[in-house]
This record gives C-alpha cells, structure tokens and sequence, in this order.
C-alpha cells in the first residue's frame, strides 16, 4: 500500500523541478516522477497545473510574507528584500509562475491583490506616497529585467543597480 503524500511534499517536488530543471520543464508528469506519484495520483491532488501554479504561488506569497515578518521588514525594505530573495533562489519559481501566468493571467490575480495591499498598506503610512512608487517600480523593474533576463543583466551593473536602490530607500526612510 503506498502512503499517502501532502500537498507540501508535492509543492516541494515542484519547487525543486523548477530549481533544477527550468520553468518550461515545470510539467505535472515531471513533478510526479519527482515525488514518486503516477500522474493521475498527483492529480487527486491538484486536479491540473493551473491549480498546481496557483498553489505555488500562496505559497510564494506566504513565504515572502513570513520572511518579512521574522525580519521586522515593512514597507518599502520589505518589498526589497522580498525581491532579493525572488532574484535568488526563488528565480526558477518565480519565472515558472511568471511564465503560467502568461498562459493563463486569472493566476496572477493572487498576487495583484496581494501587491495592492502591500502598496496601500506602504502608501498610508508616508508623507511622500510618489517617492514611494518610484522606488516600488523602480524595484520591480529589476525584477521583471531579471526575471526575462533583460539588459542591464550583467551581474557587476545589477548589483551596483541594487545598492543604489538600497541607498535610496534608507535615505527615503530616513526622510519619511
């Protein structure tokens, strides 16, 4: 009798094909060999990758918020550190669910509700709220860039792209 396999281990499963194998490789039958379950049994679980991707993504979403607040992070630093961690580790996944979410965008709606209150919850408390979104969408500008794989990419221009940010949000937070 084969033992029963929790929705995390699947998500794992995936995460780790993302990592190792690359968003377009990120398929129900790889994940299934992965965590050792027929395709059919992965599917009792999450009954198509549409709800596999979406699964991903609360999870995405949870872990940048928990890291956030194991940290103390709000605000502005938080959304840079989030970023960081998404041009990190997190890459393969991100762009594996950038790249669902291109196929179908209600997945994505998650997310924009959950970037909506993160920028209002950010915007309430500044006394500069266009400062604020200049520095927001500079960041995700970064991110998209790196997650495309966009110019400036290489990573000596990145890294000095990302310190200036850094600057500019601890000079912000200073004057906010």
């Amino acid at each position: 009798m084969r033992r029963a396999i929790s929705r995390d281990t699947i998500l794992d499963a995936a995460t780790i094909v993302a990592q190792r194998d690359g968003a377009s490789r990120l398929t129900i039958e790889a994940v299934a060999r992965e965590v050792g379950l027929s395709k059919a049994g992965l599917l009792y679980s999450f009954p198509s990758k549409d709800a596999l991707m979406s699964a991903l993504l609360e999870r995405m979403i949870n872990k940048v918020g928990a890291g956030q607040d194991e940290r103390g992070c709000s605000g502005i630093r938080a959304k840079f550190d989030a970023m960081l961690g998404l041009m990190g580790e997190d890459m393969p996944l991100a762009h594996a669910i950038l790249v669902a979410g291109t196929h179908n965008p209600a997945l994505l709606d998650p997310l924009r509700s959950h970037i909506a209150e993160e920028i209002r919850q950010i915007l309430e408390r500044l006394s500069d709220p266009v400062g604020a979104l200049v520095l927001l969408a500079a960041l995700d500008g970064m991110l998209l860039q790196h997650l495309l794989g966009l110019p400036p990419a290489e990573p000596d221009m990145r890294r000095q792209m990302l310190a200036r940010i850094d600057a500019m949000i601890s000079e912000f937070e200073v004057r906010g």
